[in-house]
């Protein structure tokens, strides 16, 4: 699926939120879920990939804080 632009999402959601008066509940909830898919369409992608980076940072902190010196049993809390 191609991604849409800001401009033509904002299109969109915007048409959808102007006929929501005509909108039963079902539609509302169909109206959301389009919106979603639209504006989330690859978020498990982008979440699986950045996963890996979050991982190394987290890796990376936990190995600095591990090599800090402790002053009076105190481990220093800035990060390099």
């Amino acid at each position: 699926m191609k991604t849409f632009t800001r401009k033509e999402y904002n299109l969109v959601h915007s048409a959808l939120q102007k006929y929501e008066l005509y909108m039963s509940d079902e539609e509302k909830r169909t109206s959301q879920i389009i919106q979603d898919k639209l504006y989330y369409f690859n978020a498990d992608k982008i979440v699986d990939s950045e996963d890996d980076v979050f991982d190394e940072i987290v890796a990376d902190a936990e190995e600095a804080l591990a090599n800090e010196p402790e002053i009076n049993g105190v481990r220093s809390l800035n990060f390099r």
